[in-house]
């Protein structure tokens, strides 16, 4: 693959650079629209379908689903993209018809006053440093992205590549709020989709067309290429027995469920300007986010076909490669700026998202008597220290995808089950919602190690060399690990609440202001 800058650098900068000061104009146009802070954590309530709908896929459409995507694909076919196009529409899908209406119902400002006024101060505390460090880790993984955008495209290298995005998503998000996220994720789904389809389009003749790409698939692993079951001769991701169905499970619920419960997706929801908006815009977010999730993962086969013979750490460059070698140079700043703002739309939410929980749900357990104009302040303030955090998890964990998804798992084995439970099972408490957040984290880590130890080989086989990757045999044992942790958290939150219920009497679900309301709606 070609080394150095592109040789139109300069059209590309050119792009980006406009692209970078109408997103700072967007924030400062959004300042002027933020009076209190609800207006700068969910937008006033006020978003109709599409505003809704545009900022939910730009923050789910990240830098993992675009280079991250078409890296596994090329390297394990539509195996090693369950995680992510497949388990996030999954996500998006039950929220569509299950959760987005009960969160927007609830009128909270955070997943967290959720999680604190369901079961009480102690779990929301606990949860909210989960959401933080999760939100954290997904940031680190879109300024990776950027970083290998401004290396490929102009030489920059990839921490000062990194350190720019930061300094503009500091910026735009700190002027504006949710307000300036909604309205440059809008445009920025829309250069998305274009992007992309251009790229598939121009892309497509290499290798023949769509017949001969579907008939010719495949993967560096020779995996079945559009298999989305283990196999007899494959397992999955070459593993084999429990351990693969493990991490079958895994990819499919790290996202699929770990996204549920995120600060992401209740702050869109909680956007919205009604329950019917949020519901609507979660199901319409879906179909969007499958249908464009595919061209990248049909971008990494395409590539396979084209040139077997990448690294693995070549891989995560294939859409930059793809375009400098058959766009039209305009059409390369086109989608250079394309990528960009997958990134830029997921890093704004979630460095929004977890300045919001540490504003609102964290700093009254130091201040109590915080009222709106110093919770604004914190939030602003930490806005900045959390890119900085963000960006030194960047530059030591070089690595797209991984980055993206391995947030989600966190969310996944500490947050989901007393989530669901919180709204589904009257007699969880405190105490079990504590429990299985704990629980589900310490049996992660265990589980961890055991496979590690004992299961950890296929994935990473024969795509270096011949030789085991320990980095990739850990990652590996992150999601096999996370299917026992998940049953674990379950557990402990059922035995915990029932042997609980005197001691700790569970709280019944109620609104941000104090009042009970109804899973179902009563005319």
């Amino acid at each position: 693959m070609a080394k150095g800058p592109y040789e139109y650098a300069p059209l590309v900068v050119a792009g980006l650079c406009f692209y970078l000061l109408l997103m700072l104009a967007i924030g400062w146009w959004s300042h002027r629209q933020i009076k209190t802070t609800a207006d700068f954590i969910v937008a006033g309530r006020r978003l109709p379908l599409f505003l809704a709908t545009g900022t939910l896929f730009a923050t789910w459409f990240c830098g993992g689903t675009l280079m991250g995507t078409a890296a596994q694909s090329y390297l394990f076919g539509n195996q090693g993209v369950i995680f992510d196009p497949w388990g996030s529409t999954l996500s998006l899908l039950l929220t569509g018809l299950i959760f987005g209406r009960l969160m927007r119902r609830g009128g909270y400002r955070t997943v967290i006053d959720f999680f604190t006024l369901r079961f009480g101060k102690k779990m929301g505390f606990w949860a909210a440093l989960v959401q933080v460090v999760a939100e954290i880790g997904w940031i680190g993984g879109q300024l990776v992205a950027f970083g290998v955008i401004l290396q490929l495209f102009a030489g920059i290298p990839i921490f000062w590549g990194i350190a720019l995005s930061c300094a503009v998503l500091i910026i735009y998000t700190s002027l504006g709020g949710m307000w300036s996220v909604t309205l440059t994720d809008f445009l920025q789904m829309g250069l998305i989709i274009a992007g992309v389809a251009a790229l598939l389009f121009a892309v497509l003749p290499q290798v023949g067309g769509w017949g001969a790409l579907l008939s010719s698939a495949g993967n560096r692993a020779g995996l079945p290429a559009g298999a989305l079951l283990p196999t007899k001769e494959h397992g999955y991701l070459g593993y084999f027995g429990l351990p693969g169905w493990f991490y079958y499970l895994g990819a499919w619920l790290s996202t699929g469920l770990g996204d549920i419960p995120s600060q992401d997706l209740a702050q869109r929801l909680l956007a919205a300007k009604d329950e019917r908006t949020a519901s609507r815009s979660a199901l319409i977010t879906a179909v969007l986010y499958l249908a464009v999730g595919m061209i990248p993962v049909l971008l990494g086969t395409v590539m396979y076909g084209l040139n077997p013979d990448l690294s693995v750490a070549e891989t995560e460059m294939i859409l930059p490669f793809l375009a400098i070698s058959y766009l039209s140079p305009a059409l390369t700043a086109l989608f250079a700026v394309a990528l960009v703002a997958t990134l830029m739309s997921s890093a704004d939410s979630a460095l929004l998202a977890a300045a919001s929980v540490i504003g609102c749900n964290i700093l009254p357990y130091f201040k109590p008597e915080a009222g709106d104009l110093l919770t604004l302040k914190v939030i602003r303030l930490c806005i900045p220290l959390i890119a900085v955090g963000s960006l030194a998890i960047a530059c030591c964990a070089q690595t797209i995808y991984m980055l993206a998804v391995i947030t989600w798992s966190l969310i996944l084995v500490g947050l989901f089950v007393p989530y669901a439970a919180g709204y589904f099972w009257r007699r969880g408490n405190e105490s079990g919602a504590v429990a299985a957040l704990t629980g589900g984290l310490f049996t992660w880590i265990l589980a961890i190690v055991y496979f590690m130890c004992r299961f950890t080989l296929g994935a990473d086989l024969n795509l270096a060399e011949g030789t085991v990757l320990m980095e990739g045999a850990l990652w590996d044992a992150v999601y096999i690990g996370s299917i026992p942790a998940l049953a674990a958290s379950l557990l402990f939150m059922i035995a915990v609440s029932l042997l609980t219920q005197k001691k700790d009497p569970p709280r019944p679900l109620v609104d941000i202001n104090g009042r009970p309301f109804q899973i179902r709606r009563t005319k």
